[in-house]
């Protein structure tokens, strides 16, 4: 039996386009009201109409996820607005492809921070209000590079990687508290992720890859798991994706 998350508060980080947009607007379908976070504010002043339209509450905040000063910002907004925070999506990240050679430390920089130090800035504001009230979700958007290393990835799939193992070991943090935690792993999306940095807008291979709502069904599928059980690693990939 899925769990209702009807009147939930889920926040979304990376919400202005792609999969974060996807996600916080199959929340909102589910019953969910939103905040919704990302650096561009027009982007979500838009989101946030839609999903006003759907009967939801949405709270827009311009911000950058990666600067510890505006995730404090965030979540005061959040807690101002709904008083607590019950799902967190973390969402919120950034690829440059190509042979490691050709990356610089700012490249990789702007990676670890974009990827993972905005998982471990959000998450460590959300957990101790699911601790205390021993309920609520914690799902990172991911990907399979976070379970293989891939050709011209290397960085990209190293952050990836350090996301996959920060989930796991809250995981096995959280489970006594009654906090599920999920890592989604999917394979190509066809969004504007990386374009200009490895991948080319407009090429034909983008048609083969998942859509933005497939993995936003993901989202969906992880934060509606009966009451008892919990679905820790989810995979996703393009059919004609190979393995």
């Amino acid at each position: 039996m899925r769990t209702s998350i009807h009147d939930r508060i889920a926040l979304v980080t990376g919400a202005s386009r792609g999969i974060g947009r996807a996600a916080a607007l199959a929340l909102a379908r589910e019953g969910a009201h939103l905040v919704v976070a990302a650096r561009t504010a027009s982007e979500l002043d838009t989101l946030a109409v839609e999903i006003r339209a759907l009967g939801r509450e949405a709270l827009p905040v311009a911000c950058d996820v990666s600067q510890a000063s505006d995730v404090d910002r965030l979540f005061e907004q959040a807690h101002a607005r709904f008083g607590r925070v019950d799902i967190l999506i973390n969402n919120a990240g950034a690829g440059k492809y190509g042979p490691v050679d050709t990356l610089t430390p700012e490249d990789y920089d702007w990676m670890m921070d974009t990827n993972m130090r905005s998982t471990f800035l959000c998450t460590r504001k959300a957990l101790p209000g699911m601790r205390e009230r021993r309920d609520g979700q914690i799902v990172f958007v991911g990907s399979v590079s976070g379970l293989r290393g891939t050709p011209n990835q290397a960085v990209y799939s190293a952050t990836k990687h350090a996301q996959h193992g920060f989930a796991t070991a809250l995981d096995a943090e959280c489970r006594e508290y009654n906090v599920k935690v999920s890592y989604l792993a999917p394979g190509g999306t066809s969004t504007h992720f990386a374009f200009g940095m490895g991948r080319i807008e407009g090429d034909p291979k983008l048609e083969q890859y998942l859509d933005p709502e497939d993995v936003a069904e993901a989202v969906v599928f992880a934060v509606t798991q009966p009451p008892k059980a919990r679905a820790f690693l989810i995979g996703v990939r393009p059919m004609r994706e190979a393995l």
